[in-house]
């Protein structure tokens, strides 16, 4: 008897321990969002942003010039850049929240009064400080510091040709700019030169490309993509190209991601997200696309890379090494044949990824250490696309 009981001790023991082990992990701690961070959201039809305070779960509306604005945060973090390409028009939204070293002053939010007018305004970079629009109509860059757009424009700088342009500053405040030399048809530009911040040309172009598109920089470098392979510029002047790989055949990166505290970059394109390495001249598979990718995110910090599928499913890189750190369900699935402005965009902070959802008029905030929603907070009309602006540290505010 004891030989048949001792096995059905032991398998109780086990079974008690198998159901000690499968309790359901205790959810993550919900990280309180910084007291003074702000999202922009604009929206899919209206001519309007709303300002939300995400701790607060409260919303303010103003008005724009157009539905669909590209949003970017300027270099501090204390305006939104509101980019409507095809009105000529770039307005500017102040959060009030001024950075000064470990602190920050809060003034009273709006917009600004400063507003830019070059044709074709596009691509935007913001970097040290400084912050930088390539106007497509004009071939000049709008150049200007966040205190320029309390009371002035900035500088005009005629840099090039008119064409579908960029540039990418560096952390001495010398810009790579590209040049259109006319040798390929259409609007893209075929090279890149270095110039300083008043427009003098201090490199000239040193590889021609069969067209460039796509731009990021981490303070020293700076990479471009093209036909020909990925064009990486040194501030020092210094030109070369990274190839594709084998299988890539007529693809090529034509959307560059960089950050400050990397080294390499990624790029995507049709085929895929994939890692850059000037080091070792080397592109390497990040991600697949089975046609089945909807955003790229790179975070503010340069530690993640998210990518949202368009079953809803967000995956999580380490943006250091490319390989998946996490993946959740965070939104439906997108419907085929769904336009961009029916889509889900999102953002993150430090501590949350914000989600749009046109069906609730809402953001969704998520805790990032477990993707598991937090709040919904309700901003009407149809959201459409999302960035975080103003503090994220969680720094005092100054009330002097």
């Amino acid at each position: 008897m004891k030989k048949l009981l001792l096995p059905a001790v032991f398998a109780g023991l086990f079974l008690a321990a198998c159901r000690k082990d499968d309790k359901p992990a205790d959810p993550a701690p919900v990280e309180k969002e910084a007291a003074y961070l702000r999202l922009i959201v604009s929206d899919a039809d209206q001519a309007r942003i709303s300002v939300v305070d995400p701790l607060k779960s409260t919303t303010a509306p103003f008005n724009i010039k157009a539905a669909q604005p590209s949003l970017y945060a300027t270099s501090t973090g204390q305006f939104a850049a509101i980019i409507s390409r095809a009105d000529n028009t770039v307005e500017f939204f102040n959060t009030g929240i001024e950075k000064h070293g470990g602190h920050f002053h809060v003034h009273e939010p709006g917009m600004s009064p400063v507003t830019f007018a070059e044709a074709g305004p596009t691509h935007f970079y913001a970097h040290a400080g400084l912050n930088a629009i390539f106007n497509d109509g004009t071939g000049t860059i709008s150049l200007f510091k966040d205190g320029d757009l309390e009371d002035g424009p900035g500088a005009i700088l005629p840099v090039a040709q008119p064409h579908h342009g960029a540039m990418v500053i560096f952390d001495d405040h010398t810009l790579a700019v590209t040049q259109k030399d006319g040798s390929i048809s259409g609007t893209l530009p075929e090279k890149v030169k270095i110039i300083d911040r008043f427009g003098k040309t201090l490199h000239e172009t040193g590889i021609a490309t069969k067209g460039i598109h796509g731009d990021a920089g981490n303070g020293k470098m700076a990479a471009f993509g093209s036909p020909d392979g990925v064009l990486i510029v040194s501030r020092n002047g210094e030109q070369f190209l990274v190839p594709y790989p084998s299988n890539f055949g007529d693809a090529w990166l034509g959307t560059i991601y960089g950050h400050n505290a990397l080294p390499h970059f990624f790029g995507s394109t049709s085929l895929g997200l994939f890692k850059i390495d000037p080091a070792t001249k080397q592109i390497t598979e990040v991600l697949k696309n089975n046609n089945n990718i909807h955003q790229y995110l790179l975070d503010g910090e340069g530690k993640h890379f998210y990518v949202l599928l368009t079953d809803g499913t967000l995956k999580v890189f380490n943006a250091a090494t490319g390989q998946q750190t996490k993946e959740a369900k965070i939104a439906p699935p997108i419907p085929a044949g769904a336009t961009a402005a029916q889509k889900p965009y999102f953002a993150v902070s430090r501590r949350a990824l914000y989600i749009t959802d046109q069906a609730a008029g809402a953001i969704r905030s998520l805790n990032l250490p477990d993707l598991q929603q937090t709040a919904s907070i309700n901003v009407g009309g149809k959201p459409f696309k999302v960035l975080v602006t103003g503090d994220q540290e969680g720094l005092e505010a100054d009330e002097h």
